[in-house]
């Protein structure tokens, strides 16, 4: 999903107050949504100045955003909570990713194969907190804070552990554009036409 010229690169995040969460893709419970909030609330209560924005689509039949801000409510944390809806491939979605400090995704299915926001994220140069599941480990346990599912006390030690470690920060930043760069539309098209014109040749 990702072109050379999409790449925005930093160094840094986390330079300013609030630093800025964010998730991006279907408002689906199984991606743990509940429990970063749960990890937000907790952050919040030790001192942590945070704001959280969520951009993707609802999905039918799932209330997960009501309950969200219902317990937001509770907590009292409402209005450092946005939800931004639906919004498309291309400057509009990069723009948040932009003006983010962390890219959180909480997921707990054991299905779930390797999220295209991801890439996004650290091709915008976001520091990555997400699950263990599927196969994010296999694309990224070398670049980014991972968690077990299901674990909003996880969640917090590893958000709180990126905000205030910058070596590692920066560290995850620019390994995570390292790989990400090996996962554009032209890396992959170079290495599909490679390896077709490698069957043709054995088959001549």
């Amino acid at each position: 999903t990702l072109s050379a010229s999409d790449f925005y690169e930093r160094e840094d995040t986390c330079q300013s107050k609030p630093v800025r969460l964010l998730y991006t893709g279907r408002m689906d419970r199984s991606k743990g949504l509940m429990d970063i909030l749960a990890a937000l609330h907790g952050l919040i209560a030790a001192g942590e100045d945070l704001v959280w924005d969520l951009v993707g689509m609802p999905v039918k039949g799932d209330p997960v955003l009501d309950e969200l801000f219902a317990r937001a409510n509770e907590y009292g944390l409402g209005e450092r909570i946005k939800f931004h809806g639906y919004k498309p491939l291309g400057p509009e979605l990069f723009d948040f990713y932009k003006r983010s400090d962390i890219y959180i995704l909480a997921s707990q299915s054991s299905f779930e194969g390797f999220p295209r926001t991801i890439w996004e994220a650290m091709a915008h140069g976001l520091p990555v907190v997400a699950t263990s599941v599927g196969s994010i480990p296999d694309y990224i346990s070398d670049c980014a804070a991972l968690v077990k599912p299901r674990s909003p006390d996880d969640l917090n030690k590893s958000i709180s552990k990126i905000i205030s470690d910058q070596e590692l920060r920066r560290k995850n930043i620019k390994r995570g554009m390292f790989i990400s760069k090996q996962n554009t539309l032209e890396a992959r098209s170079k290495e599909l036409i490679s390896s077709i014109r490698n069957y043709l040749n054995t088959k001549n």
